[in-house]
């Protein structure tokens, strides 16, 4: 998660207390709490909320959508706007490894975070479920900032540590994962300046998926060049918002089950 605002600098020290910052959520796995209260993943379930927003729903509709059109590019460039514990960028890399990934050369995934966490205050949270997946997250943490490096075979990773005001995009992108903490904390990361500044390297059906579902952020997004559409969300979550850039109508609509990449 990106943390930082205008109005709301983080304070310094704030992980000193580890114990009080972990939170369980429903589906059994962790989380942290961030320095206005907000929490890094949904309460109702940190990985079941990853997985559906992001993988599912966000990398699973791209390589159904781009195969259809016979676009899918031979390695997808993933931008993450609020690394924050590595979950997504985790179950991405999972859902890569299931079986024959579409991608030949798999992923290129660039994530921007200002204040990353510590390494011993992500230890507890216990996201992965296989030697293979401890030694990706150890090696993505450990990685160096701001410059390109592999945590896996055909996972490239590139950790820009910087704010998302300041951030200017380099490469084609394909997928973007919109992560930062809400708009109540963080307005400026959600407005028409910052969400169209990332349009001039968006290839044409490139996706774009988000937890927040608020009108404001859907007519940011309209106005940037992007279809929208609400899903409903996971676990008590009602909704949450996808679009797809440079196109006139949906050709894929609804949700999309991570099945259809394997």
């Amino acid at each position: 998660m990106q943390r930082k605002t205008k109005s709301c600098p983080p304070k310094d020290g704030f992980f000193d207390d580890l114990s009080a910052q972990v939170v369980m959520t429903e589906d059994g796995f962790s989380t942290l709490k961030g320095p206005w209260g907000e929490t890094y993943h949904s309460i109702s379930g940190a990985v079941l909320e990853s997985q559906y927003i992001y993988v599912d729903n966000g990398l699973g509709y791209f390589i159904h959508l781009n195969i259809l059109e016979g676009t899918l590019p031979s390695r997808i460039h993933i931008l993450e706007m609020g690394l924050g514990t590595g979950l997504n960028a985790l179950l991405t890399y999972r859902q890569m490894i299931r079986g024959t990934f579409p991608a030949a050369d798999g992923i290129f995934y660039e994530g921007v975070e200002l204040f990353p966490p510590e390494e011993k205050i992500l230890e507890p949270l216990h996201y992965t479920a296989s030697d293979k997946e401890e030694d990706f997250f150890r090696k993505m943490h450990r990685g160096p900032w701001n410059e390109p490096f592999c945590p896996a075979p055909g996972f490239t990773m590139l950790k820009r540590k910087e704010n998302f005001v300041n951030y200017v995009p380099e490469k084609e992108i394909h997928l973007i994962y919109y992560d930062p903490f809400s708009p109540a904390v963080q307005p400026e990361l959600w407005s028409a300046d910052i969400l169209g500044k990332i349009t001039p390297t968006l290839v044409r059906n490139a996706v774009f998926t988000t937890y927040c579902c608020r009108r404001s952020v859907k007519n940011n997004l309209k106005d940037a060049g992007f279809l929208t559409e609400r899903l409903p969300g996971p676990g008590k979550k009602r909704h949450i918002l996808r679009a797809v850039y440079g196109v006139q109508s949906l050709r894929i609509t609804g949700v999309i089950n991570s099945s259809i990449m394997k």
